[in-house]
């Protein structure tokens, strides 16, 4: 239905407002929209079930955007502003719920990104997330265990670039008591605490060859070895793993194990940047500047629309994070009803410029791919015969080579390894 130009419209399930919605669970008088030629303010008037915004609740008020879904207990309302030049929300959209966290989907190809999700979810076989840091590959994991089977179980997300080298394989598989230096108790580890739930392996590419074997065991039998222990023991998980390198580059390097990485992708799922969700930007950034806002116990702050073009003017190279933290910084930093596109383009262009180029005589030499690639392959295969005390059979399972190979290889680099067996 037409508003008018300007004013002030009432709407909930009275016979007095403006807009009546018939509904049980929305108030005589829920909200107001402030009508002028510049912004349609929407206002919570104290309802009892509260009042949404494409799935984010209202604290106070809230500029509309084209396209925004309004939702007023079990009614949804599309706000449609006429001649919008800002970037709408127009079209699908959709609101998940993942434990505290909500998603907020309305670009087309993050709308298909959960829809396979969700088909996947039921499914055992392992997931590999890649994208950009930042795009929320671990909302897609989260995602993958709150649709499957698997939901009341624990989710476990694990950072392998973030565990000491030293430790990594005590914290995931466990240790008995007394196993090393420091092991005063025996511990599970978090593989097995996650037993009936998901893994999520966040930056798995930065595993070292020989955890990869041993994440690769895991992953082949359902078991593991705690360190110190004899026994296995039984572990029953969905692995979903996450990355921003290139898996086949560094399976072509020698860094990543070709088995590993094919038995990781029984399926793949690419995440697309922030700088691609055009119909999305605006609304999550709504949704973190009302969340900061609400942290820092102020009264919530409007995006005017010129705002909302500064925003999606800017490539946002750190994606969804990137965005969090200058809506966080806006949110502490400025006051007043409204956010307007001064403050954005202040803050990002108060930001460190992206890095020149190399001129021409900086740039590196190169050699033939041939020679890089069979130095690296030299190197790799003498920090295994180290790492295995010279046993050539163990070396060979570190970099997961066959033991023929690994003995010609090692005559091709004039290498030798001390015993097999």
């Amino acid at each position: 239905m037409p508003l008018p130009e300007s004013g002030e419209v009432f709407v909930g399930r009275g016979d007095e407002v403006g807009v009546r919605v018939r509904d049980a669970k929305v108030s005589r008088k829920h909200v107001s929209l402030e009508l002028s030629p510049e912004r349609v303010q929407l206002v919570d008037l104290g309802s009892q079930n509260g009042s949404y915004v494409n799935g984010e609740r209202v604290s106070g008020s809230r500029t509309l955007l084209s396209g925004d879904s309004i939702e007023l207990g079990h009614t949804a309302i599309v706000f449609h502003a006429d001649g919008a030049e800002v970037p709408t929300s127009g079209g699908a959209s959709e609101v998940l719920e993942l434990g505290e966290t909500r998603v907020i989907l309305a670009d087309a190809s993050m709308l298909a990104l959960y829809a396979l999700i969700r088909r996947l979810a039921p499914a055992t076989l392992p997931v590999s997330i890649h994208g950009e840091t930042g795009t929320g590959k671990e909302l897609c994991a989260r995602a993958l265990h709150h649709f499957s089977p698997r939901s009341a179980g624990r989710f476990v997300a694990i950072n392998c670039a973030a565990l000491p080298e030293a430790l990594i394989e005590s914290e995931l598989f466990g240790h008995e008591r007394g196993a090393f230096t420091g092991a005063a108790q025996k511990k599970v580890g978090l593989l097995e605490s996650a037993s009936g739930g998901s893994v999520f392996l966040d930056e798995v590419g930065e595993l070292s060859l020989g955890t990869q074997a041993k994440l690769l065991r895991a992953l082949d039998t359902g078991r593991v070895v705690p360190v110190g222990a004899v026994d296995e023991r039984p572990v029953d998980v969905r692995f979903v793993a996450a990355t921003n390198r290139n898996l086949e580059q560094e399976v072509a390097a020698g860094r990543f194990r070709q088995d590993l990485y094919f038995r990781l992708s029984g399926a793949t799922l690419w995440v697309p940047p922030l700088r691609d969700r055009p119909r999305e930007l605006v609304l999550i950034a709504e949704s973190l500047l009302a969340r900061a806002r609400a942290r820092l116990g102020r009264p919530p702050v409007a995006l005017s629309e010129a705002a909302a073009r500064a925003l999606a003017a800017h490539a946002w190279p750190g994606n969804v994070r990137e965005l969090g933290n200058v809506m966080e910084y806006l949110a502490a930093t400025r006051d007043g009803p409204v956010l307007d596109a001064a403050h954005v383009v202040e803050r990002l262009s108060a930001r460190p410029p992206e890095p020149a180029p190399p001129t021409p005589l900086e740039a590196p030499g190169f050699r033939p791919l041939e020679d890089e690639i069979r130095e690296l392959e030299r190197k790799r295969i003498s920090e295994a015969l180290a790492a295995s005390g010279g046993n050539q059979t163990r070396a060979a399972e570190l970099i997961g080579m066959p033991l023929r190979t690994f003995v010609s290889k090692l005559a091709q680099h004039g290498l030798r390894g001390a015993k097999k067996g």
